[in-house]
Order: structure tokens, then sequence, then C-alpha cells
């Protein structure tokens, strides 16, 4: 089997520069554009997935659904949300993006202008704002996204054939990738995972070797 990691695509908020953490946002036109050539990459590269895991976010479910070539043609635009999926979708609410409390939509230009380089530029020394979750919590909720899915893999519940599709965020993503590589915490976003970028995942039995890397560097820089 194999098994991919994707961001979902870009939202307004990824444009506008403001955090989005755990709100529900839904793609822009940009995004379900993005979300539609990475649908043809995967066909081309012969990675349709056979299993989508979503975060619980419709921004993440709508992503999973169009590159996995799910017709979702019967939802409404922007209705799409754990409650209201195709049946070919897993929610592991464990892929959520990382919270941000009380900052979340703001304009950090006018909230706290230094909080952005606090977050993002020493998240070794990160402190979150009310209500908002710190790294190690993020890495926790990937760390368990992971085990999982090697106690699923090494029950025998996919096939050699299967090709499985994890769907989630940025902040979440690099969670996962600092779990696989046990790299330090500052530098936690040494590497870009743009939207719909796309980062193949090697899990080992014992977790020892453990390795990822990007198979498709998405679209435009975006947060």
């Amino acid at each position: 089997m194999r098994l991919i990691l994707v961001r979902h695509g870009q939202t307004d908020l990824n444009v506008q520069k403001r955090l989005q953490g755990s709100s529900e946002i839904p793609l822009n036109e940009r995004g379900r554009q993005q979300a539609a050539e990475t649908h043809q990459f995967v066909v081309k590269n012969g990675l349709v997935p056979t299993k989508i895991i979503s975060s619980p976010l419709g921004r993440a479910i709508e992503t999973g659904c169009v590159v996995a070539g799910i017709d979702i043609s019967q939802y409404a635009i922007d209705s799409i949300s754990a409650e209201n999926k195709p049946s070919q979708v897993e929610i592991d609410d464990n892929l959520i993006e990382m919270a941000f409390g009380i900052y979340e939509q703001k304009n950090m230009d006018e909230e706290n202008p230094a909080f952005i380089a606090e977050c993002f530029d020493h998240p070794e020394t990160y402190n979150p704002p009310e209500g908002g979750e710190n790294y190690d919590q993020v890495v926790a909720r990937a760390a368990a996204v992971v085990e999982k899915l090697r106690s699923r893999i090494a029950s025998g519940e996919f096939g050699d054939s299967d090709i499985v599709m994890l769907v989630s965020h940025g902040a979440l993503s690099h969670g996962m990738f600092e779990y696989l590589k046990k790299t330090p915490r500052s530098a936690y976003w040494d590497v870009d995972f743009n939207n719909c970028a796309i980062a193949e995942i090697f899990l080992s039995e014992d977790g020892k070797s453990d390795d990822y890397k990007f198979i498709s560097d998405g679209f435009e820089k975006n947060w």
C-alpha cells in the first residue's frame, strides 16, 4: 500500500494571511482549481486514493473528494462538513488544524504584530494565545494519527494495492513531519508544504525508520 498526505486547497484567509486554525473556512475558487489540478496529478502518477481520511473541516474534506475524483455535485458550495460529506470519506479529528484561539481569523498586523514571529520564527519558545494549542499538542495529535495508521496497517486492514490519502492542514502536517523524522522543534517550519502539496509517508513496523518525501510541491505559497 501507499500512504500520502495532502494539504487542503487555498482559502481566502490563506491569501489574506489570517490565521484560520480550527475555524470552518471554505475553499475559494482558486483552491477548488488547485484540487482539480491535483486530481489530474494523482491520475497521471497512479496515486488515485482508494481510502480518504480527512480533517473534519470542510476545506479538507472537499479537497480530498475532488483530488480523489468523488462526485460532489449534489452538495451546495461550502456545505461540505464532517456531518455532511460523501460516505467514502473517513473523519479523523486529530487531523484538524492547529487552534489559534482568540487570534483565529484576525488580522495579526492589527491585533498583535509580534505574534507571527513568535509563532513561526521561534516555535521552540512559542506560547499560544487564549484558547490556542501549543506545538506539543499539535505534534501529539499528529503522532496519534500515525500510530493509529501503523496499527491498522499491521492488522492487515489495507491491501497491497490500496492508496490511503490523509487530508489535513499546514501546521498539523508539519507536526507529522517532525514526529516522523524526530527533527528539533526549531526546524518545524524549515520546509514549505503549500496548498495541495503532497507528501508520501513511509511507516516502519517499529517506528525507527519512518520517513516522508514530497512528491508534489503544490501551488503558490500561502499561509
